[in-house]
């Protein structure tokens, strides 16, 4: 809920100016702090390097790291938000691109409960707005030996939509 509630508070941000580039440049490091703040959690560190773009519509993150008691386990490069603000008024998550140039995946994180092998039925969510990704990317993606027992390189390109449970990828 924390999430939505932070999404919908920069979607009602106004948009930048020249004259507020000195404001921004100072609330940079503050919303770049929050944002870590809120997805960081027990046993879980998010760090977040060369944030921008928070007051516009377009937002990028030159380096995105999460890391648990063993060190950090994945990194994201290049990360790219192109989104609409304005739609959330309207019940829509609506973005553009959502894009990395790299993302590095070395290894499985640590968990203090290990997850159970019972398989569970699964279900799309049923969410308070709906969701459209135009875009989903990375150039590169490296899974690291102790993900699935070798490395392996790849690339992504997709799209998806959520709607009333529905959903389309």
């Amino acid at each position: 809920m924390l999430k939505w509630f932070l999404a919908a508070a920069f979607a009602l941000l106004p948009i930048a100016s020249p004259a507020q580039d000195a404001a921004a440049e100072a609330d940079k490091s503050y919303l770049a702090a929050l944002l870590e703040e809120n997805l960081s959690g027990a046993g879980r560190q998010v760090t977040i390097t060369g944030f921008s773009g928070a007051l516009s519509s377009r937002a990028t993150i030159r380096s995105l790291a999460i890391a648990d008691a063993n060190g950090v386990w994945i990194t994201l490069n290049g990360v790219t938000l192109d989104w609409s603000r304005s739609a959330l008024l309207r019940g829509v998550v609506d973005v553009t691109e959502l894009s990395a140039d790299e993302i590095i995946l070395t290894r499985p994180p640590v968990t203090e409960t290990a997850p159970s092998a019972e398989a569970k039925g699964f279900s799309l969510p049923d969410l308070p707005v709906s969701i459209e990704i135009g875009r989903i990317a990375a150039d590169r993606i490296s899974l690291g030996q102790a993900v699935l027992g070798e490395a392996v390189e790849a690339r992504l390109e997709a799209s998806m939509s959520l709607n009333g449970g529905d959903g389309k990828a």
